[in-house]
This record gives structure tokens, C-alpha cells and sequence, in this order.
């Protein structure tokens, strides 16, 4: 326990936490998380959550992975990728890193997304399987840091949260990258066809044990999936026991 605080508090020291908002905050959440959970039930804290990784369909079973594309409407992406179906899968999507930006790799599914990938990727198809994908491509590109100042122009909503999370960016980030995070599974709790909140099992490269749930909430905007902002310097992040316990979807490749 003793080495556990001294690690502890080594991530939250002043000069370690420049913005929560950077998403080197759900590293040091995630530490103080685990370090802390013993006193949650005491102190009252949020509770998990809950959302849906299947959909029904009318009179049906639910349907998972990706299906045939049947009577395909007009696209409305902005790089011309077809909506396809509207199904939320209910296992692993049979996604392929790909090379993006500098050292890093995001997961790709041929007519999906990301369809653009030079400078930061992204351009995904209008559908539950590619907002999970613009979720992890997301996630993928804030936790490494890397051309921090373009990503969240390139894949957040705009509103007053961007533009304070933006501001927070202009005045701490001094182009500093780190290691991305490494995503476990998936939720996908439906919002309708413009709406779409994901949660990403995610953890640490060097703690891949040590897993915590990331809300990541969409919108269709633009012919894309947008990342909204959260209001606070918060993401509403919370500790992973087990991913099958607790409704997620085990990530593929």
C-alpha cells in the first residue's frame, strides 16, 4: 500500500495535472480511482454507467457485427462512405490498425472509417459501428497527445466546451506525446440516429490490468462523427473489474 500512495501521489502532484481535460487526466484518474475505491461506498459516489451494447431489431434477435448492406440511402458523409446498416454489434467489429499521424495506429474497417486518413484521421460512416469506431480514433489520438492542437478541431463538436478545452490547450500544451491508451472493449448505448454515447474500456500501456470505462458522447455533425465536450473537467470515468461482467464488448484488433 505504501508503494501504491507513493505512485499515487506522484500523478497528482501540481506539475504533473496541467488540464483533466488532457487526457493524460484519465491516466491520473484512473490512479486515484484505484487508489480510492476502497472509500467509494462511503462516500457516496456516482454510480456506473448504464448503457446497451445491442439493439432490437422489429420482431427480431439481436443482431451482431457488421451485416449486408441492403437498399442503401444517399451518403451523407463528408468522404462519401454509405450508411449501411443500422445495427449495433454485438461483438468484436473486424477492425485492422492502420499507420496514422507520427507512431501511432487506429482501428480501421473498409467502409466504415476512418475514410480520410492523412493529417489526423477521420470520416466515419453514419452508423453505431462507425461511432465506435470515431470513438477509439478518437480516444487513440487525445491520450497520445500528438498534434493535439489539430485533433480536437478536426474531431469534437463545436460549442463552448471545445472552445474552452481548446483555450485550456493554446495556454498548457507545450507538444508534449505520450503512449495512447489501450482499448479493451466496448458499450454502445443508442441515442438515435444523430446520437450515440460510447463507453471504451481503456487502461494504461503498462497497466493493461488496470482498466477504466470512458464515456465518449457523439454527434452526427458536418458528415461526421463529432466528440462532444464534456461541461467539466470530467469525462465521467470509472473503474473496470471485468469486461464481460459488467456488458462490454471485447475489443478486436
Amino acid at each position: 500500500m505504501a508503494e501504491e500512495e507513493k505512485a499515487v501521489n506522484s500523478l497528482v502532484r501540481p506539475g504533473f495535472i496541467v488540464s483533466a481535460l488532457l487526457l493524460v487526466a484519465l491516466i491520473v484518474g484512473l490512479a486515484f480511482l484505484l487508489f480510492t475505491r476502497e472509500n467509494a461506498s462511503n462516500a457516496g459516489g456516482d454510480k456506473p454507467v448504464e448503457v446497451s451494447s445491442t439493439r432490437q431489431e422489429s420482431g427480431g434477435q439481436a443482431q451482431s457485427g457488421l451485416v449486408e448492406d441492403a437498399g442503401l440511402p444517399e451518403s451523407d458523409s463528408v468522404c462519401g462512405l454509405t450508411a449501411h446498416d443500422q445495427v449495433v454489434p454485438s461483438g468484436a467489429l473486424p477492425s485492422v490498425p492502420i499507420d496514422v499521424g507520427d507512431r501511432i495506429q487506429v482501428p480501421h474497417v473498409d467502409g466504415y472509417g476512418p475514410g480520410v486518413t492523412e493529417g489526423v484521421s477521420h470520416c466515419f460512416a453514419h452508423t453505431p459501428s462507425g461511432a465506435i469506431l470515431a470513438s477509439a480514433n478518437f480516444v487513440t489520438w487525445f491520450s497520445s497527445k500528438e498534434r493535439l492542437d489539430e485533433v480536437v478541431p478536426t474531431l469534437m463538436a463545436t460549442g463552448p466546451n471545445r472552445d474552452r478545452l481548446e483555450s485550456q490547450i493554446k495556454t498548457q500544451w507545450q507538444g508534449e506525446t505520450g503512449s495512447p491508451v489501450m482499448i479493451h472493449g466496448f458499450k454502445y448505448e443508442d441515442r438515435g440516429p444523430d446520437n450515440a454515447m460510447v463507453v471504451l474500456a481503456v487502461s494504461p500501456v503498462a497497466s493493461p490490468d488496470k482498466m477504466m470505462g470512458f464515456p465518449v458522447v457523439l454527434v452526427w455533425a458536418g458528415g461526421d462523427w463529432k466528440v462532444e465536450a464534456p461541461s467539466t473537467d470530467s469525462w465521467g470515468e470509472r473503474i473496470i473489474d471485468s469486461l464481460p461482467l459488467e456488458g462490454f464488448v471485447e475489443w478486436g484488433a
